[in-house]
């Protein structure tokens, strides 16, 4: 006989009498070391505490020690007191936090610690206060399979400041990079781009001696940096993100290289109350590619929006909500297209040939009152050479530079270039939905006229004009081949 339960009918079941339930300490350390913290991310977690403990100077020292690597970081913060050292050593600290602090769960000195190494010791005193010294071992951890940690008198002189705090990782065996020199150029540059608005503020960082400088990369100390964009995105009634775009200017191929303006640094710069977590995201606007390599922009929130932007433990990452996403979309997209077509525009005049970007924009956004052919079925041959004309059926020649725009109606407009011999000055066709427009490189007026001209204005201005008479041929293709052959006429005539 099968039975049933009924939530409709309560149980009268005893009280619960509850008990201690502690995790199982090897399994969950083991756990916690698989967070996903980088090496240089465990580093700046652990700056994060220096920085809300209202440090002015930060130290950090990499050495190495008969094959073991040690890293120290000393501030001279407000320090901390034994239960401020005993809450900060726990997982889950239940230390105090504002909205505006770097911290976030109470996690971070115990999980980037061991992110990066098995032994962790602290030093640390308030200002007139008594210097103490904590940590714990994770080899001794295992061993016990339960949390341990101690918290002493300390004696001895360290040459900490008179307060302040020092954090020393040893059995440091999850680290990216052995190579002291390597390791430590590398935690500067990150440092410097992950810190800048607190470097810029007056914040002293220095590695191994070496003091770190702000690095920007939206550039705003260039006097050639454009700001495109400087506004409030809402997140919800009263609160909202601030967003800063930029078009970082052109140095020519080396000199954009040597300053990092490389596709790869393209995009969305996320931080969370002045400190970067996440750096150079598209968000799906677009695809990394050369010609958005001068877009950059800013997305700055207080961690009071941590529940709208999902923030993880770790401050590397962030899920913004879809409305948020919209907004931003929104607010960019059109800089964003712009920026492609003036990384366009750049790329072309490095290879010598014409930008027809700012024509093929403009008349595909005006397709809806331009009388269109009827589309045809493409039909593909082999490319046409040298001294031949396109106008074959199925034949075409493609330039690298070429951009497709589709039109409201599905009409594609494409200005080409290719080398015709004596031909016309230029030869349209049309593959289905798409209306080629062919000039003549060979052309007396492309070679003494167009190939000079740099201002898109004036060649979008040319590309008015050849789209509407190619356009015209299309549609009356005998009364608009009189005029064709009459303006190639009068176009050799003027140059000869």
């Amino acid at each position: 006989m099968s039975t049933s339960i009924s939530t409709a009918v309560p149980l009268h079941l005893p009280a619960p009498v509850l008990r201690d339930n502690p995790p199982n300490a090897k399994r969950t350390i083991e756990a916690l070391r698989e967070l996903g913290y980088d090496s240089y991310a465990s580093v700046m977690d652990l700056l994060d505490n220096c920085i809300d403990a209202q440090a002015s100077n930060v130290e950090i020292m990499i050495s190495e020690d008969k094959g073991d690597l040690r890293i120290a970081i000393q501030d001279d913060g407000i320090g901390m007191d034994e239960d401020t050292l005993d809450e900060a050593l726990r997982l889950g600290s239940d230390t105090q936090r504002d909205s505006g602090d770097l911290g976030k769960f109470g996690l971070g000195m115990v999980t980037a610690s061991i992110g990066l190494a098995r032994r962790v010791e602290v030093l640390t005193r308030e200002d007139g206060g008594q210097l103490l010294y904590g940590g714990f071992d994770l080899d001794y951890i295992t061993e016990q399979d339960r949390f341990t940690k101690w918290i002493q008198p300390f004696t001895g002189d360290i040459g900490l400041h008179s307060k302040g705090t020092r954090i020393q990782l040893s059995k440091i065996d999850r680290i990216s990079n052995r190579n002291v020199t390597t390791f430590a150029s590398t935690l500067r540059k990150q440092i410097g781009q992950v810190f800048r608005k607190f470097l810029k503020a007056g914040l002293k960082i220095t590695v191994n001696g070496k003091s770190i400088e702000a690095i920007d990369p939206l550039m705003l100390n260039d006097p050639e940096t454009k700001v495109v964009l400087d506004t409030e995105i809402e997140i919800a009634e009263g609160v909202a993100a601030v967003v800063k775009a930029v078009d970082l200017p052109d140095y020519g191929q080396a000199g954009n290289k040597e300053r990092g303006i490389i596709a790869q640094n393209s995009g969305f710069y996320v931080l969370r109350n002045n400190r970067q977590i996440m750096e150079s995201q598209k968000f799906d606007f677009y695809k990394e590619h050369p010609d958005y390599t001068h877009f950059r922009a800013e997305i700055l929130f207080d961690g009071s929006l941590d529940s709208f932007f999902h923030t993880d433990v770790k401050k590397m990452s962030i899920n913004p909500s879809q409305s948020f996403l919209d907004k931003l979309r929104q607010a960019t997209m059109g800089l964003i297209t712009e920026s492609g077509r003036q990384g366009r525009r750049r790329a072309n005049a490095r290879r010598g040939e014409i930008d027809h970007t700012l024509a093929e924009s403009n008349i595909t956004r005006r397709a809806t009152l331009i009388p269109k052919p009827k589309a045809l079925v493409e039909k593909r041959g082999p490319r046409i050479k040298s001294g031949t004309t396109p106008s074959g059926p199925g034949q075409r020649s493609r330039t690298p530079h070429v951009t497709d725009l589709k039109t409201v109606s599905g009409l594609k407009v494409v200005f080409e270039e290719g080398n015709y011999g004596e031909g016309p000055f230029y030869l349209v066709r049309q593959q289905g939905k798409t209306i080629i427009v062919a000039y003549n490189r060979e052309h007396p007026f492309w070679r003494e006229l167009v190939e000079h001209a740099t201002e898109p204005k004036v060649v979008a201005t040319l590309d008015y004009l050849v789209f509407g008479l190619a356009n015209a041929e299309l549609l009356v293709p005998e009364q608009a081949r009189i005029v064709k052959e009459n303006v190639n006429t009068t176009l050799v005539g003027l140059l000869v």
